[in-house]
C-alpha cells in the first residue's frame, strides 16, 4: 500500500510505526520540518523518531476537508527532538495532556496515512 504523503513521513524500520521526514542544519542542529526544497543546500535529511507528547487536542464534528470525515481528534505534539507540530490521533477519544505518543501508519482510503496513538 503506497504512502498517501511520501515526503512528511516514511515506515519505522519495525512494527507499525512511523518516522517524520525533516532537515537538520549541521552547523546549528535546527531542525525543520517538514522537508523543503527552499533554504541552504547544506542542510541534511534527517528522520525524526515519531515519539511525542500531547500537549492538546480537540474532536472536531464537521467536516473541514473533502475526504475528511469527522469525528476526527486534532492535536499539538511536542516531537521528542523538541520541535511542536500538529497531527491527527488514531482514536476517538481524546487523551489528557502530557500523554506520550508515537507516530503510526494506518490504511485509509486505500493509502498509508500517519496518525499518532498513545505509546504502550
Amino acid at each position: 500500500m503506497n504512502l498517501r504523503e511520501p515526503t512528511l513521513y516514511a515506515p519505522a524500520a519495525h512494527g507499525d510505526g512511523a518516522v517524520l521526514l525533516a532537515l537538520r542544519d549541521p552547523a546549528s542542529g535546527a531542525l525543520s520540518f517538514p522537508r523543503s526544497a527552499y533554504g541552504p543546500r547544506t542542510l541534511e535529511k534527517v528522520e525524526l523518531s515519531g515519539h511525542a507528547t500531547l500537549l492538546a487536542c480537540i474532536t472536531l464534528h464537521q467536516p473541514v476537508l473533502p475526504g475528511v470525515v469527522p469525528p476526527l481528534v486534532v492535536a499539538r505534539l511536542q516531537l521528542a527532538e523538541g520541535l511542536m507540530v500538529d497531527g491527527v490521533l488514531d482514536a476517538t477519544a481524546e487523551p489528557p495532556p502530557g500523554t506520550k505518543m508515537r507516530a503510526v501508519l494506518v490504511a485509509e482510503d486505500g493509502a498509508l496515512v500517519c496518525r499518532f496513538r498513545p505509546s504502550a
